[in-house]
């Protein structure tokens, strides 16, 4: 077991061959699994951004990587569709990798990958530090052990490419400090929102919580500065520097708010955000024939749903600093309302993508294991039921695009094909099964919202 210290927080780094297993895990998967669409968009990202190029243009790929072609390295693809610190990541990743091992396209995605495998990792420690500290040892290596080996979060991160495990570690970081030191809370958060936007809606949520613990509104107006002024900052100061056009950005952000269309029309058969209850749209379409779409108004049914869970929080009864049971309330309160917003969040949103929920997976682990403990067979059945989900959107063969590039048009051909409504069906089934997991969960506890 070792240990340091970061903030006046000692840092348990415990079991490391476990944690030697699981990079090692990760690195011999990440080179040659990647998902066909958002890892091409991140390797023409990091090839522009270091060539000096914007990360919200449009790529031809056959021209960016004509030196090392590919039968599915093809086409043109649009840049990301968040803010411009992944792009940065990206561009310094491609640097490194061209450096290194020099047009080696599985170097290349290697790279890409090593943050998201240091994040879930750090994802793992953070949790068994967190846990240690509220519950008991025994509890705290379970959630470890189940962090360092789960196959959704391997799947959607150190397989997929994604990296919302890393704005997840700053969004716990934030949630654990939030009444401790409030300033590094902001910043906290305000890093993870620099990675993925989502994370901002617990803003208000860590806002309130703050105003209802200390009575008073300095720490919430300062949080509330502090995360909106670092936020906007450090968005737009790397689009100053670089020369990179505002408006590219601007249009990448709006998508996420009020995105209501799969980001793969034009792109065969791999709809991104349909880990969401509109996904049966989709399922109705197929099986009809014809375009049946969710009203207009439905992408932003999340905005009201959520203020109504800061209105619950802003209503409720504060809590005492001390549980019964042992863990610290403050944190197993803000825990619960944490997980509540990203239920209510993803509940409600017209697209979500799988790799998001990793948060509402996380904040539903520790809601059961700090105090509810009991519980633990939801917590199996919310991962299992989402690796699946992935496996079947995905689908699970298009992961191996890069080493076998036929795979891509097989899956795609199994989708556009006769049986491809089986799939859509299996997503809407899995997405109503595990929300309405979430929902008794939530229904079973409500006490905790009095």
């Amino acid at each position: 077991m070792t240990m340091f210290q970061f903030n006046r927080f000692h840092v348990i780094v415990p079991k490391r061959g476990y944690l030697a297993a699981g990079f090692l895990l990760r690195l011999f998967l990440a080179p040659f699994l990647s998902h066909p669409f958002d890892m091409r968009i991140f390797m023409a990202v990091g090839a522009a951004v270091s060539h000096g190029g914007t990360p919200y243009g449009q790529y031809v790929l056959q021209d960016i990587f004509a030196t090392t072609p590919h039968p599915n390295l093809y086409g043109t693809f649009p840049g990301i569709g968040y803010p411009p610190l992944w792009a940065l990541i990206s561009g310094a990743m491609h640097w490194m990798s061209w450096f290194l091992a020099p047009d080696n396209l599985y170097a290349y995605i290697l790279a890409l990958k090593i943050p998201v495998i240091i994040g879930e990792l750090a994802l793992a420690v953070l949790i068994y530090n967190i846990l240690i500290r509220q519950t008991t040892q025994r509890i705290a290596t379970k959630a470890y052990l189940l962090f360092i080996f789960c196959p959704f979060v391997i799947v959607v991160g150190t397989v997929w490419g994604m990296f919302d495990a890393i704005a997840l570690v700053f969004a716990l970081l934030s949630a654990y400090l939030l009444k401790k030191d409030w300033k590094v809370s902001a910043i906290f958060l305000s890093i993870a929102a620099l990675l993925k936007v989502y994370p901002i809606v617990l803003a208000p949520l860590y806002i309130i919580i703050l105003y209802k613990s200390s009575r008073s509104m300095k720490p919430a107006a300062g949080f509330l500065f502090s995360t909106t002024t670092l936020t906007g900052i450090l968005t737009v100061l790397p689009m100053v520097l670089f020369n990179w056009p505002i408006s590219n950005l601007y249009n990448a952000l709006v998508y996420q708010v009020a995105t209501t269309k799969s980001a793969y029309d034009a792109m065969a058969s791999f709809p991104y955000g349909a880990a969401s209850p509109f996904n049966s749209f989709a399922l109705a379409s197929n099986l009809t024939g014809g375009v049946i779409q969710p009203p207009l108004i439905s992408m932003y049914l999340w905005i009201p749903a959520c203020i109504i869970v800061y209105a619950l929080l802003l209503r409720a009864h504060p809590k005492a600093t001390v549980d019964p049971k042992g863990a610290s309330a403050d944190f197993a309160h803000t825990v619960q309302w944490s997980m509540l917003l990203m239920l209510t969040f993803f509940t409600t949103r017209a697209w979500v993508s799988e790799q998001n929920l990793i948060f509402l997976f996380a904040f539903f682990c520790l809601s059961v294991f700090l105090q509810f403990p009991q519980e633990l067979d939801k917590v199996m059945l919310l991962w299992l039921l989402l690796f699946i989900f992935v496996l079947v959107h995905v689908p699970v063969t298009s992961f191996f695009w890069l080493p076998i590039p036929s795979t891509l048009n097989q899956a795609s051909a199994f989708a556009d094909g006769p049986f491809g409504w089986t799939r859509l069906l299996l997503m809407s089934l899995l997405t109503f099964g595990w929300f309405a997991m979430c929902w008794q969960y939530v229904a079973k506890k409500l006490r905790w919202l009095s």
